[in-house]
């Protein structure tokens, strides 16, 4: 909750999506109401994880929440290597159904079958991949855009694509693309590699709250290398 009162006060309430995920219907909904005075009204839910449920239940459990939150727009997230829950085609287009659901984000397997989940939703409904070295495929297959941890510490890089590839097609997309591939492989497979570019990046010590590997000193210095680089 801290962190969505700081999210608000930088942003703004319209720009902020507070995720209020969980494996339990109550705890999902006891969030909500929480962030409900901090003006939130868009909200993001990854399908319940830890104790399996079969497709009516991932129905069912959308259905409760955007139930309860009228006048929201709720994210659909979908991450079958984190949940264990691999939601079909067909499902999503279930949930999208229902009132007050605006999009869906894809990570993992899930963005990799991006084109499959596209031709699932109607006019109007947003499709984000959280596979951020994406982001011209996505377009392409009627995505919105990238949800990209990699951009905070490469910002400039990745504005600089989204205006080329919003100019079309051309020599320079084609080459922030590729750095982009290169930057996402470099600091993007876990998150202490992140955290090592957002410390080059900022001066400031990032911990880890979860047990995570190491970094190894060659790959911690090609980081901070690709960070003053690409200021």
């Amino acid at each position: 909750m801290a962190l969505f009162g700081r999210a608000v006060d930088v942003l703004g309430a319209d720009r902020v999506i507070a995720h209020i995920g969980h494996a339990s219907t109550r705890q999902v909904l006891r969030l909500a109401e929480a962030a409900a005075p901090l003006g939130i009204t868009r909200f993001a839910l990854l399908t319940p994880y830890y104790l399996p449920t079969d497709d009516d239940g991932i129905v069912d459990f959308f259905r409760v929440v955007t139930g309860a939150l009228p006048g929201a727009a709720v994210y659909a997230y979908l991450f079958p290597e984190r949940t264990g829950l691999d939601v079909a085609p067909d499902v999503l287009r279930r949930v999208m159904a229902l009132p007050g659901m605006a999009g869906v984000k894809l990570s993992g397997g899930a963005a990799a079958r991006l084109d499959e989940y596209a031709s699932c939703l109607a006019d109007g409904k947003e499709l984000f991949s959280g596979d951020d070295s994406t982001l011209p495929w996505v377009l392409a297959n009627g995505g919105t855009g990238v949800v990209s941890g990699v951009s905070a510490a490469f910002p400039q890089t990745f504005a600089a694509l989204a205006r080329a590839l919003d100019a079309g097609p051309g020599t320079a997309a084609d080459e922030l693309q590729a750095t982009a591939v290169r930057l996402v492989a470099l600091a993007g497979p876990t998150i202490p590699r992140l955290k090592v570019a957002l410390a080059a990046r900022t001066g400031a010590a990032w911990a880890n709250r979860m047990s995570q590997p190491g970094v190894a000193d060659d790959v911690r210095d090609a980081i901070v290398e690709a960070v003053s680089r690409h200021r």
